[in-house]
């Protein structure tokens, strides 16, 4: 039998490298997803929450590998010309309605793509190396429109990481050929290389102004240092008019009087949000007063608020 649940392996930030004892590959810019392949297909999101209802153009994953009882380790992705886009992805971590979420899937249809396989035929095969996890993987599958495999590279981690940056794609992750897989840890036997520093920080509160943007001005985000939620400073680029909204509906049911931040700036119309959200934001660095230079908002993100921590900075 299958397990219920598998937090999956998560991969340490590094800079672009070569080893011969690495595989590289792609780092996709969707949502981390595991598939629980049986007489049907299960989803479950990074931080174990039930998913399947939101990408209905994914339940037949199981009709597509060659075997009974299969967990894929993956990551679900809508694409934009091609390369897969968050933005256009993001308009259905959101959406629970059965009317929404079909229209959704026809405006924005979603790809899993596996690069993973922790479970054949009901047996683990985490503590397999990764070079015949990778194997087997790409012997199971059948691809198709929602379905494919992603395509290790060897060696050449610094190459790929140059193509990726030239197609303005996410980054490159690497890891390790003869590594286990091991759930919910974050590992040295995978490294990540961003194209641009990324982090996900947590919504506190968001700006307006009266003579410009009077809807949103700018998001205030923070992460945990401890138990404190600290403040990071504010975000005000990135957001296209339908992004505004989509965040303002969402902010509705979160309003409150007090900071959640222990150290709250003052900033005139500054509205507080219960510390709920999660955003992924682009920057180039962090100051020494803790704000983010140049940062850029790339979409919310589906993990819980707690584990956006200033350890985790990269």
């Amino acid at each position: 039998m299958l397990p219920l649940k598998i937090l999956p392996m998560l991969a340490v930030g590094a800079p672009p490298f070569d080893s011969p004892d690495y595989h590289f590959e792609l780092k996709w810019d969707g949502i981390r997803c595991l598939a629980f392949l049986t007489a049907n297909t299960r989803l479950q999101s990074r931080n174990g929450r039930e998913i399947s209802f939101q990408y209905p153009e994914l339940a037949n994953l199981h009709r597509q590998v060659k075997a009974d009882n299969v967990v894929l380790d993956g990551e679900i992705i809508a694409l934009d010309d091609g390369k897969p886009s968050f933005f256009r992805l993001q308009s259905r971590l959101h959406v629970t309605s059965a009317a929404g979420i079909r229209e959704a899937s026809r405006t924005n249809p979603v790809l899993y793509v596996a690069f993973d396989l922790l479970y054949l035929k009901g047996e683990s095969l985490m503590n397999q190396p990764l070079t015949t996890r990778q194997e087997l993987l790409h012997t199971v599958l059948s691809p198709g429109p929602h379905l494919m495999a992603s395509t290790p590279i060897p060696h050449s981690g610094t190459a790929l990481f140059k193509q990726v940056a030239a197609l303005g794609l996410e980054g490159v992750v690497g890891k390790d050929k003869n590594s286990p897989y091991l759930p919910g840890k974050r590992s040295p036997y995978w490294k990540k290389a961003r194209v641009v520093k990324s982090g996900d920080f947590v919504i506190c509160g968001y700006t307006t102004n009266p003579q410009g943007r009077s809807d949103l001005s700018a998001i205030l985000v923070g992460l945990y240092a401890g138990k404190e939620l600290c403040s990071y400073g504010l975000v005000g680029s990135g957001f296209s008019q339908s992004e505004i909204n989509h965040l303002l509906t969402l902010f509705t049911g979160l309003k409150r009087a007090e900071p959640p931040l222990a150290d709250p700036p003052s900033l005139p119309n500054l509205h507080w949000l219960e510390p709920r959200l999660v955003c992924e934001v682009e920057y180039l660095a962090v100051t020494p007063d803790r704000h983010l230079r140049h940062p850029l908002y790339k979409g919310l993100r589906d993990r819980p608020s707690t584990a956006c921590r200033v350890e985790n900075l990269v």
